[in-house]
């Protein structure tokens, strides 16, 4: 089995170090030429999941759980502000210097299908959940930060990398 990566989207930051996101839409393709099915990770449901930076498993940054929605992944998380790692990790979320989150999973064989050139994942093993600076997929943005006075959209988030 291999392990992929598939970015998820920053919704909201609490000052206790809790957030939301919500995994790249269904349907939509990364640019790694992935395309992530509903119900991909419905095995992951309720359990706690490692939150790590960049996939680094010596920088636990604290948890996470999932949610199947009808528009992907839905993530609640938690950042432990009582370590180093969680600190830091908060304070650059905050900054927005970290504005994407990346998931980390293993795929059996029979875990996806090549349709027109692209890899359409629907069944897969959640192993972490990273805070990442790079998003894999351009609508992995930041959407909205509670200590933001307001809201911006994917789009406006993506423009503001370039």
């Amino acid at each position: 089995m291999e392990i992929l990566n598939q970015t998820l989207e920053l919704k909201s930051l609490e000052d206790d170090g809790s957030f939301e996101g919500i995994a790249a839409a269904y349907g939509n393709i990364d640019s790694q030429g992935d395309r992530i099915e509903p119900g991909t990770f419905k095995s992951a449901e309720g359990e706690r999941i490692p939150l790590l930076f960049a996939h680094k498993t010596d920088q636990p940054l604290g948890f996470a759980t999932v949610t199947e929605t009808p528009q992907g992944l839905m993530v609640k998380g938690r950042l432990l502000l009582d370590t180093v790692a969680g600190a830091e990790g908060y304070s650059r979320m905050k900054a927005g210097i970290l504005k994407a989150l990346s998931v980390g999973f293993k795929l059996p064989k029979d875990g996806y299908s090549i349709r027109a050139g692209v890899r359409v994942i629907s069944s897969a093993v959640l192993k972490e959940i990273s805070l990442v600076i790079f998003p894999a997929n351009p609508l992995a943005a930041v959407t909205a930060l509670k200590h933001e006075e307001q809201e911006a959209s994917p789009l406006a988030s993506l423009l503001k990398w370039m």
